[in-house]
């Protein structure tokens, strides 16, 4: 992956641009609401990254039963 953090920071700005750009379109929705929509994608990309799969493989190592 060479372009690792770049293109995870260009899906984060997309994300949030998405997302305000839907506050400014419907305006009942709440910005904690949205705060918990973008923090949920952080962790999405958070976990399809290099070291997000490798930290899932541990875990389920860790919780096989053998």
């Amino acid at each position: 992956m060479q372009n690792f953090p770049f293109v995870h920071l260009l899906v984060l700005i997309i994300g949030g641009i998405v997302l305000l750009v839907l506050k400014k379109k419907y305006q009942k929705i709440r910005t904690g609401e949205l705060i918990i929509i973008f923090i949920l994608i952080v962790i999405l990309v958070a976990i399809f990254t290099d070291t997000g799969i490798d930290l899932a493989k541990r875990f389920i190592d860790l919780i096989q039963v053998e």
